[in-house]
């Protein structure tokens, strides 16, 4: 029935089609309408332009033809004349373009051009077309960061035949440089926050291989990235705009000008059921979502309440109840916020299709494994909202956006349009310090693995005594399961010749799965292969555990990972909590028996003005699984970053100043301060105090020097955080040590200075 009822509607269509075709034609030939110089156009197609039939002679309707035949971009030339029984149009037509030829193009090939020219449908010389299409280009180069772009063209035209070539000569320029980002009016927020919520980015010693090319429409995205930052941390009127500025270097210095406005706190939260939707345990139950939240934070967040809201429409659908919708509301009392969130009853509505657009690149089961819904489920508006930002969090689009188009009253089609990014990036970085020497990480990141959704990742990371190369690629486990499926290899070489008199190469290779509890909570668990390669450098002073080890080593390993993060940033934290817990199981080899390894660490950072105060520990633990010695290089080590005025390996058990030991157990805790002497935030200057304590201790067999004495040291220090990376100095003094520690008083680093 349905197929008969649609040949109907395509035969009246038709009939209906050749109807209007023929009245205009024989109202032409009917001497109204006289064509004159179209030798290249049928006249049928010219009065097909003609919409509206003409009644009289009359100026209006020549104005109208006039207007049509120039819009239809098909003429270079119209005039239109009135005699006394008809309309006389004369025509110059403008030559159709026959070929298209690029010179000089060497960013993009000729087709990636031509794809253009197809779209804007440039066929004939009319040079509103052409102009149009110069400019579209100029934008696909600027897209790439060239935005000294310049554009001409010549033509070559056939007379006999009214055809033309057209030949476009590119001066592409080259990529124009982000030389400095700066951040002006941010009073409340520190300027490497925002650097890192933004994508530009500017080249520096420990970065030297980061994309640091000017693209507008990045900048803009920038803008909203910082917009949505401050609305969601209390400034509800934030203003943010940017200004470019051109420097003759073909570098742009970016300006971020930034209108912070109020701060507002959140009042209170008001649940409104007018239509009784909700019994009173369901109140209650939303009642306790509500305070859960305030309670935490009550600074304003629209995405705070956004969230409440979603928790309390599941909590709803749980409760079987399906078509309802919450309307929020908010009213402003001086930098007092009330919220109200209104539940009210909706008409049904029916998932029909599911169609996503725009994933040239992404395989659509990576958008469909998001999807909480299918073809057939009740729609809501709580899940269009959530399944946006679930697209979103994958990184792989510049933006999503899902619509719903009406079939009939309760039947509704998601549409999903995406807009593909690019994924791939190279990265690069130097680090030197007087503990590990100069060191380098080169990587390269890719988070859509020919748009499968896979990452793949491959680092190099050298140091003075260490170099390992790191291959790592993640996919979802599951197309219904938010669960992460990791393979990865890596080859390790470290040099202890002076610190343990052996070196070792270590390869492993395994698989793992992670998946986030909430937002801040991440667990992981990984299985691997381990290969250890122990060659001896002294085997008189070698420990003589690693001696009995000395060749080749082969064990599995059970990782067990667990870790919550609060942290405002990773470069410059200044508020929140880190805290993390490491299982280690290693089955026994040919010459270790086995452990069982725990390491807790926990890191807290509180910002008062411009004074930063934090607290840093690890306890950690390891337990033979057959009650005998545990290698030295699996064992706790204490010196360095975790006790400064320490050397590596320079404080606790040891049989020489070349055979560090270690211990089974270790406790490590870092107190600091440090002040902010700067004003000029986008290139901060701290000044650092701090007061280190740390002890090693338990062997099974009795190291020469052992001790279960607790060290400490006090120091000073100063960090700068350059256009070139983050350098450090610092003054470390020990307050307790042992005669045969090797301490380090001045530490040194770029790069790493934590």
């Amino acid at each position: 029935m349905k197929k008969l009822k649609k040949n109907l509607n395509f035969y009246f269509k038709t009939i209906f089609f050749i109807f209007l075709f023929n009245n205009n034609l024989a109202f032409a030939q009917n001497i109204l309408i006289e064509i004159n110089g179209n030798k290249f156009t049928d006249k049928e197609v010219i009065i097909s332009l003609i919409q509206d039939q003409p009644t009289s002679l009359s100026q209006e309707y020549a104005d109208y033809l006039l207007k049509t035949l120039n819009n239809s971009l098909m003429f270079e030339n119209v005039t239109i004349k009135i005699d006394e029984e008809k309309y006389i149009i004369d025509i110059k037509e403008f030559p159709n373009i026959d070929n298209i030829f690029f010179r000089n193009n060497e960013r993009f090939d000729d087709e990636e051009l031509l794809d253009v020219s197809k779209e804007l449908n440039l066929i004939n010389l009319n040079p509103n077309n052409i102009n149009m299409f110069i400019s579209e280009l100029a934008k696909v180069y600027e897209s790439f960061g060239y935005n000294n772009i310049d554009i001409n063209y010549s033509k070559k035209i056939f007379k006999d035949t009214n055809t033309a070539d057209i030949y476009f000569e590119i001066n592409e320029g080259d990529i124009t440089k982000i030389k400095n980002i700066f951040f002006e009016g941010n009073k409340s927020v520190d300027s490497e926050i925002l650097k890192s919520l933004i994508k530009s980015k500017t080249k520096s010693l420990i970065n030297i291989l980061a994309n640091n090319n000017y693209k507008k429409f990045v900048v803009i995205d920038d803008t909203r990235k910082i917009q949505n930052y401050y609305n969601n941390n209390g400034f509800k009127d934030a203003k943010i705009d940017f200004l470019i500025e051109y420097l003759e270097s073909n570098k742009v210095n970016i300006y971020f000008n930034i209108d912070e406005g109020k701060s507002y706190s959140i009042n209170a939260v008001n649940l409104i059921d007018k239509s009784n939707l909700l019994n009173s345990q369901q109140i209650s139950k939303s009642q306790d979502i509500i305070s859960n939240f305030i309670n935490k934070n009550k600074i304003y967040s629209l995405d705070r309440i956004n969230k409440i809201s979603e928790e309390i429409s599941e909590l709803i659908i749980s409760e079987g109840i399906e078509f309802f919708e919450i309307e929020i509301t908010e009213n402003t009392n001086n930098e007092l916020i009330n919220f109200d969130l209104n539940i009210l009853p909706v008409q049904p509505k029916y998932t029909y299709q599911i169609n996503i657009y725009g994933n040239t690149r992404t395989f659509d089961n990576v958008i469909r494994r998001e999807l909480e819904i299918s073809e057939g489920d009740a729609v809501y508006k709580s899940h269009i909202k959530r399944l946006q930002k679930k697209i979103r969090s994958l990184r792989l689009f510049e933006s999503v956006e899902i619509k719903e188009k009406k079939i009939d009253n309760n039947l509704v089609n998601i549409e999903i349009y995406v807009e593909e990014k690019q994924t791939g990036t190279v990265n690069a970085g130097f680090s030197f310090g007087s503990l590990d020497g100069a060191g380098v990480v080169l990587g390269l990141n890719e988070r859509n693995f020919y748009g499968t959704g896979r990452s793949l990742t491959a680092l190099l990371n050298t140091t003075q005594n260490k170099t390992q190369f790191t291959f790592e690629t993640t996919d979802r486990l599951a197309l219904d399961e938010p669960v992460n499926l990791t393979y990865r290899s890596s080859f390790k070489q470290e040099d202890f010749s002076t610190s343990k008199s052996y070196k070792l190469d270590t390869f492993f290779t395994g698989v793992g799965i992670s998946y986030k509890i909430n937002p801040k909570l991440k667990h992981s668990v990984d299985i691997d292969y381990l290969i250890k390669n122990y060659k001896i450098s002294d085997f008189s002073s070698v420990s003589p555990i690693i001696g009995r080890s000395s060749g080749e080593n082969i064990s599995f390993v059970l990782v067990n990972n667990i870790s919550f993060n609060t942290l405002n940033s990773i470069l410059i934290p200044k508020n929140g909590n880190f805290l993390n817990y490491l299982n280690y199981i290693e089955t026994p080899s040919s010459s270790n028996n086995g452990l069982f390894k725990n390491l807790l660490t926990y890191k807290t950072y509180k910002k008062v003005n411009k004074n930063i105060y934090s607290f840093q520990s690890k306890l950690g633990n390891i337990i033979s699984l057959s009650d005998d010695d545990v290698l030295t290089d699996n064992k706790f080590s204490l010196g360095g970053r975790w006790l400064r005025g320490f050397d590596n390996f320079g404080a606790g058990p040891r049989n020489s100043r070349s055979s560090y030991v270690g211990g089974n157990n270790i406790i490590a805790m870092k107190f600091d301060y440090s002040r902010e002497l700067s004003t000029n935030s986008d290139f901060p200057f701290y000044f650092n105090l701090f007061n280190d304590y740390g002890i090693v201790w338990d062997n099974k067999t009795t190291p020469t020097y052992n001790d279960n004495n607790i060290r400490s040291s006090y120091g000073f220090g100063l960090k700068y955080y350059s256009a070139i990376g983050p350098i450090g100095f610092s003054w470390g003094f020990p307050i307790q040590d042992e005669s045969y520690d090797i301490k380090r008083m001045f530490l040194f680093s770029i790069g790493n200075i934590d």
